[in-house]
C-alpha cells in the first residue's frame, strides 16, 4: 500500500514524541534515585558525625572530672598535713538513753553497707529511667557503661532480663522491671547482641574508619530513648555478616 508523504512524516513524528517521553521518564527516575541516594548519604554523615560529636564531649567530661578529683584529692593532702587542724570527726550515731546505739540505726547502717554495688547501681539506672532520660549506653563483655546528662559511665551488670528491659526503655520508654534480677549477671555475647538488633530491623550504623587494619569494629544502635554503642573485635565471620547486611 502506497503511504502519502505526509502521513509518514506523522508517523515518525509520533514515534519521536513517544521516544522523547520515555527518555524523560528515565532521566527523571535516575534523578530520583540519585536524590534518595544523596539523602541517605546526607542522613549517615550526620548520624557519624552526631557520634564523634558525643565521643567528644563525654571525653571532655571525663578530663574535667579527672581534673576535679585531682584538685580535690591535693585539697584533701594538703588538710590532712595540717598538723593544727582538727580533722571532722565521723557522723555519729544518734544514742538512745542507755547511751547505746538504737537497733534499728544499726540495722538500717549494715543494710546500706551489706547492698551489692549491682543493685544500687540498678536503682540509679531505674531512676534515670524514670526521668525520661537519654541514654547512652556502650556495651562491653562484662558490663555496659551508662552516661547522661550529669552522669559519666555508671557501670552497671546485664543478664537476659535486665538487657531486654534496657531495649525495652530504649525503643518505647518503658522502665518498669519486674523480674529484672540485679544480682543475677552474665557475660555479654556482644556479636550476637548486634545481630539479633540487626535482624529484628533496629536503625544500625557501623563508624567507618581511615584504615582498615583496626582492631575493632565499632557499632552504634539508634533508638528514640538512647543509643548503644558496641566495640567488637574484627573477625572475617562478622565482616562478612555486616557486608552482607549492608553495613
Amino acid at each position: 500500500m502506497y503511504v502519502f508523504p505526509e502521513e509518514q512524516t506523522d508517523v515518525d513524528d509520533y514515534v519521536n514524541e513517544e521516544e522523547l517521553l520515555a527518555l524523560e521518564q528515565e532521566q527523571q527516575m535516575i534523578d530520583m534515585m540519585e536524590e534518595q541516594a544523596l539523602l541517605e548519604q546526607s542522613e549517615e554523615q550526620a548520624m557519624i558525625d552526631a557520634y564523634i560529636e558525643q565521643q567528644l564531649i563525654e571525653q571532655s567530661l571525663l578530663d574535667q572530672a579527672d581534673e576535679e578529683a585531682q584538685l580535690e584529692y591535693e585539697d584533701q593532702q594538703q588538710f590532712d598535713d595540717e598538723p593544727t587542724v582538727t580533722k571532722p570527726k565521723a557522723k555519729q550515731q544518734k544514742p538512745t538513753i542507755s547511751g547505746k546505739v538504737s537497733d534499728e540505726e544499726e540495722s538500717d547502717d549494715e543494710q546500706d553497707n551489706d547492698v551489692p554495688r549491682n543493685v544500687v547501681a540498678h536503682r540509679q539506672v531505674l531512676q534515670l529511667m524514670r526521668q525520661h532520660n537519654h541514654l547512652d549506653i556502650y556495651v562491653k563483655k562484662e558490663e555496659i557503661s551508662i552516661s547522661c546528662f550529669g552522669i559519666t559511665r555508671l557501670k552497671y551488670k546485664l543478664n537476659d532480663n535486665s538487657w531486654i528491659w534496657i531495649l525495652n526503655y530504649l525503643e518505647k520508654g518503658y522502665y518498669e522491671d519486674y523480674g529484672v534480677d540485679p544480682l543475677k549477671v552474665a557475660d555479654i555475647d556482644c556479636e550476637s547482641r548486634v545481630k539479633e538488633l540487626i535482624e529484628q530491623g533496629s536503625n544500625i550504623a557501623r563508624v567507618p574508619f581511615l584504615r582498615e587494619t583496626e582492631a575493632y569494629i565499632e557499632i552504634c544502635a539508634f533508638f528514640r530513648y538512647g543509643k548503644l554503642y558496641f566495640s567488637i573485635r574484627r573477625n572475617d565471620d562478622f565482616m562478612n555478616y555486616l557486608i552482607e547486611k549492608g553495613l
